[in-house]
């Protein structure tokens, strides 16, 4: 992780999906910049056990909290709060904390996303309709809620997370696909619709990175006889550049897109050259 402090007007960022993985480091990042409060959102249980965790009970919160600890201690302005992205109420009533505690917000970060492995012919309405709630409706109703508090403060930015599934498709992931690539078309619409407020939209598409998701994704690529590491080690197969991403690469690309004052409206891919024009 980054551990040099960098000097930035007082701001506030709300990382949705802040508590582990990709999503802390962003949280760290964010957090030190000189000047930054972060709020570490997440859930602690969802709607639906259609997800990577195969539980309603995910405990995004919990570690939400254990990481603002840690960063507090040292001396970092970190919060924690629990919400859950595809409620409408749970996603109002943390605007509204944010706006009565703070009074603004500078920096929306929507890094959390479910997936789920199923055939077409095999998944069920209810079923689809929780990944896309877990990854693109989320979304929408994050960017809905926050852009007022974001207008207020004179613009900002909003990052939102696709994937490399948003730029092909992958077997057994139609669900997960569809709404990652539906995530990069919001984020243009969007763009557009709020270019002339000062407040700038974008993406970020992550390749591999070794996280809880893609432990459970793993069991698609096992071969027969073929242990999980060894698996690892095959798919860097699938990178031009033979690495897998970091959780930090993925913090930075986030960083640069909340501070590039002339780039709206993209889809920045961070996957080692997996997905080509």
């Amino acid at each position: 992780m980054t551990t040099h402090r960098q000097r930035h007007d007082d701001r506030v960022v709300l990382v949705v999906g802040g508590g582990r993985g990709i999503g802390a480091a962003v949280v760290e990042t964010f957090a030190r910049h000189e000047g930054t409060t972060v709020v570490a959102a997440d859930a602690e249980v969802l709607s639906s056990d259609v997800n990577h965790y195969r539980s309603t009970r995910v405990g995004g919160y919990a570690a939400a909290r254990e990481l603002a600890r840690n960063l507090t201690g040292e001396g970092l302005r970190v919060l924690a709060a629990d919400v859950n992205a595809g409620d409408e109420e749970s996603v109002r009533a943390l605007l509204a904390r944010i706006d009565e505690e703070h009074g603004r917000l500078d920096v929306v970060v929507n890094a959390f996303g479910i997936t789920h492995i199923s055939k077409v012919e095999d998944m069920t309405p209810a079923q689809f309709e929780a990944v896309v709630s877990g990854n693109l409706t989320g979304v929408f109703l994050m960017s809905k809620y926050a852009i007022p508090l974001l207008r207020r403060g004179g613009g900002g930015a909003i990052v939102n997370f696709s994937s490399i599934s948003g730029r092909t498709g992958f077997a057994k992931e139609a669900h997960y696909c569809a709404a990652k690539f539906g995530v990069i078309g919001f984020t243009a619409s969007l763009a557009r619709e709020l270019a002339s407020s000062g407040i700038r939209v974008n993406a970020v598409c992550p390749g591999i990175v070794r996280s809880n998701m893609w432990e459970y994704l793993l069991s698609e690529f096992v071969r027969p006889g073929e242990t999980r590491e060894q698996c690892w080690e095959r798919m860097r197969e699938l990178i031009p550049q033979g690495e897998f991403q970091s959780p930090q690469d993925i913090a930075d690309a986030v960083v640069y897109l909340a501070s590039a004052r002339r780039v709206t409206g993209q889809a920045l891919s961070v996957d080692g050259g997996m997905a080509q024009p």
